[in-house]
């Protein structure tokens, strides 16, 4: 069965993150399933609102950022051809990549047409409020997130402790949906030993991700200066941005390197070229980056909490410590650094996990899940 599906997402689809990164991945899928896509979107900054990219068919509106979260934007879908754009696609399926403007704006659509309608659950936003000093929000956000799933006829997750949450909050008809990695391009066998020598000659710990609050970055700092005095040249490189990039670029913590924002080959070579992945973020849905990092051959020390727990075995590929704190995270760092056997053996685990996570069966259950909604719309249209 071949589907015309239109996504609308509050995310940037030229931002590096988890969410694009996964919905481009998806729409690649299905259009070589023989699918049909259209993407609503916020633009870019630097991309002219209201165009239609040639790469694949997607309408951007003009994007309003948060104030507290600059990188985030919502689209607002003010053009009088809002309404054509969708109609004139005839979907058979809308997909609500999030909550919030664009997602509202399709689930309007959705409902107005009579087109069946699913979405996923990316962004634990109801605990980001406590972060960005606003823990009054978290359960009006809950009760919004509750009405807003509940009109839906499937509701992805990406992890089973996030599906768990959401059960318990009420949301129903909820599918797993897991991720993938491209074992290929994230591959040990990209180790550049040159850039590991411009980086420093001591032992290098990495994080890929946003630099935000919510990352809870500090710990890791405090960590690293534990790990500083058994090993002076130490590293932590962060390879990201976010809200606080230009507080840490400005005076980064001692042993502390900021990369900015890295893709493509660059960041495959600095994944391969590191000795571990540093990761104290405890607000993940799934943290794809976690696995990113273990088809590189790093071994993980983060802590078992939320969409973590998917893919980190303590023992087997990586280490973990109690969430938000330093000094179980620079323990398990230091067993790393002071026991080359152990660090070799989780290495080779780590890598061994990640060939077990491919992006087919990833995203063959999300067709899958797609089919089931549009059948079983048609046979209640047809028994009315």
């Amino acid at each position: 069965m071949s589907l015309r599906i239109a996504f609308f997402t509050d995310a940037c689809l030229y931002q590096v993150n988890g969410v694009s990164r996964t919905v481009e991945r998806l729409l690649g899928f299905l259009e070589e399933q023989g699918c049909q896509t259209v993407v609503f979107a916020p633009n870019d900054p630097v991309q002219p609102a209201h165009g239609l990219q040639p790469r694949r068919k997607a309408y951007l509106y003009q994007g309003i950022p948060l104030p507290f979260y600059a990188e985030c934007r919502l689209g607002v879908p003010l053009s009088p051809r809002f309404y054509e754009a969708f109609t004139g696609f005839k979907p058979d399926l809308v997909h609500l990549v999030t909550e919030y403007s664009m997602g509202l704006a399709g689930l309007h659509c959705a409902c107005r047409f009579g087109v069946p309608v699913v979405s996923s659950y990316h962004t634990d936003i109801a605990r980001y409020a406590a972060y960005y000093r606003l823990p009054f929000l978290s359960e009006a956000t809950w009760r919004y997130l509750v009405w807003f799933h509940r009109q839906c006829r499937l509701n992805f997750y990406p992890s089973r402790s996030t599906g768990q949450v959401l059960a318990e909050r009420g949301i129903p008809n909820l599918q797993y949906w897991g991720r993938g990695v491209d074992t290929t391009f994230f591959h040990p066998c990209k180790r550049d030993d040159l850039l590991r020598r411009r980086l420093g000659p001591g032992p290098l710990l990495l994080y890929v991700g946003r630099l935000a609050p919510e990352k809870d970055l500090d710990v890791a700092f405090t960590a690293l200066e534990q790990v500083l005095r058994t090993y002076p040249e130490a590293k932590l490189i962060l390879a990201g941005d976010g809200p606080l990039g230009p507080v840490i670029r400005h005076q980064p913590p001692a042993g502390v390197l900021p990369l900015g924002m890295l893709q493509g080959e660059e960041l495959s070579r600095l994944y391969a070229s590191c000795d571990l992945f540093a990761f104290p973020s405890t607000t993940e849905t799934y943290g794809n980056v976690v696995l990113e990092a273990m088809a590189s051959g790093l071994p993980v020390v983060a802590s078992l909490s939320g969409g973590i727990t998917e893919n980190l075995r303590p023992g087997s590929n990586g280490l973990d410590f109690p969430p938000h704190q330093s000094q179980g995270m620079a323990e398990a760092i230091l067993a790393l650094l002071d026991n080359g056997t152990l660090r070799r053996q989780l290495s080779a685990g780590a890598r061994r996990h990640a060939e077990t996570r491919s992006w087919a069966n990833a995203l063959n259950p999300v067709l899958e899940g797609y089919r089931s909604v549009v059948v079983a719309a048609s046979r209640l249209q047809q028994a009315v």
